[in-house]
C-alpha cells in the first residue's frame, strides 16, 4: 500500500529515506570503484545509475516513513494509538529510572458515549470524540503523551510528575476544559482514573489495572452524586 506524502507534515521521521538513499548511494559508489579498480577507467554511463535509483530510493524510504507514522497514530483522531504507548512507556520508564523521577499513567473513559452514539448516530459520535481529543491536547504538557486506547477510552502518559499536587492540577484542568464545551446540547464529561510509577507499579499493565479501578470508582461517584443530586 502506497501514501501520499504531504510535504507540509514535518512529524514524519525521515529515517526510512536517509537510510534509503545511504543504502543505494554506497552501493552504487561501490559498484563504480570495483569497475574502475579492474578497468582503469570509469564510463559514464555508470552514473546513468544515481540520478533514477537515488531520487527512487528516497521515495520508498518516504512510503516507510509514512508507513511506519500511520502505524502509530489512530485514524480517527490522529493522537497516539495503543500500540505508540506500549513501544513508547518503555523509553519513558527507562528515563524515569535513570533519573529517578517519578511519572503517571491516566486513563479516561467518555461518560454516556453510548447514548450520543445511539440518538445522534455513529458520524456524530466520531465528532464527538473529535472535539474531546482536542481539548485533551490542549490540556496536557508537550512533553506528555496523549493516545485513544480504544473504543471512547484515551490514556495520557505523563512523565515527569514529581508530587500529587502536580497530578492534581491536570486533572481539573481536563475536567475544566472540558465543562467549557457543550455538543448539541449534551453535556461532556470523561471519568478519569490515575496512577503513579513507580508508586503504584513498574509495568504498564500494573499502572492500568490502578487506573481503571480509580475510573470506575470515579465512575460510580459520579453516577451516585447525579442520582442524589
Amino acid at each position: 500500500m502506497f501514501y501520499l506524502i504531504n510535504e507540509d507534515d514535518d512529524k514524519v521521521k525521515y529515517k526510512g529515506r536517509i537510510i534509503t538513499f545511504l543504502l543505494v548511494f554506497f552501493i552504487n559508489l561501490l559498484y563504480t570503484a570495483f569497475y574502475f579498480l579492474r578497468d582503469g577507467y570509469i564510463d559514464l554511463i555508470e552514473y546513468i545509475g544515481y540520478p533514477i535509483l537515488l531520487p527512487l530510493a528516497w521515495w520508498f524510504g518516504k512510503q516507510y516513513d509514512k508507513a511506519k507514522y500511520y502505524s502509530e497514530k489512530d485514524p480517527l483522531t490522529g493522537i497516539y494509538n495503543r500500540r505508540y504507548v506500549e513501544s513508547a512507556f518503555t523509553t519513558i520508564k527507562s528515563r524515569l529510572e535513570q533519573t529517578r523521577q517519578s511519572g503517571a499513567v491516566l486513563l479516561l473513559d467518555v461518560n454516556d458515549f453510548k447514548l450520543v452514539n445511539d440518538h445522534l448516530g455513529h458520524k456524530m459520535g466520531d465528532e464527538y470524540l473529535l472535539l474531546i481529543t482536542n481539548q485533551l491536547k490542549r490540556s496536557v504538557r508537550k512533553t506528555d503523551i496523549v493516545a485513544r486506547w480504544g473504543g471512547d477510552e484515551f490514556l495520557i502518559l505523563s512523565p515527569d510528575i514529581q508530587k500529587k499536587e502536580d497530578l492534581d492540577q491536570m486533572l481539573e484542568r481536563i475536567h475544566q476544559n472540558l465543562k467549557q464545551l457543550s455538543f448539541n446540547d449534551v453535556k461532556i464529561s470523561v471519568s478519569i482514573g490515575s496512577a503513579l510509577y513507580p508508586k503504584h507499579g513498574k509495568c504498564l499493565d500494573d499502572l492500568l489495572k490502578v487506573a481503571d479501578k480509580n475510573m470506575y470508582h470515579f465512575k460510580s461517584q459520579k453516577k451516585l452524586r447525579d442520582t442524589l443530586g
